[in-house]
């Protein structure tokens, strides 16, 4: 594997953070600055879910595919399941597990 550079200024070097928010230091760095590109959802642009509602597994059957993953969490003799076809398009689950609050992220 070849070495890897990392650059490093003598001043602090900022790039916009999005319209409202902190900008991303790029003080240090691996990439070229001209080689960092926007894309995809704007920062905070993948709501994540609160609360969620949870179903059978009958009705989850249905739903999703069979062999499908899914993250799991057990605490305090409580298990949920997380399917990751869902956490593909919310990335982050906010709720309460055996009585915990817990944040799930993907």
């Amino acid at each position: 594997m070849p070495a890897q550079t990392v650059t490093a200024d003598d001043s602090p070097r900022f790039i916009s953070g999005g319209k409202g928010k902190e900008p991303f230091d790029v003080t240090r760095h691996t990439i070229p600055i001209s080689e960092i590109l926007g894309g995809g959802p704007p920062r905070d642009g993948i709501p994540a879910l609160d609360d969620p509602e949870f179903t059978s597994k009958d009705q989850a059957d249905r739903l999703l595919r069979k062999h499908g993953r899914a993250l799991g969490v057990l605490l305090n003799g409580e298990a949920k399941a997380y399917p990751v076809a869902i956490l593909n398009w919310h990335e982050l689950v906010n709720d309460r597990v055996g009585g915990r609050v817990v944040l799930v992220s993907w």
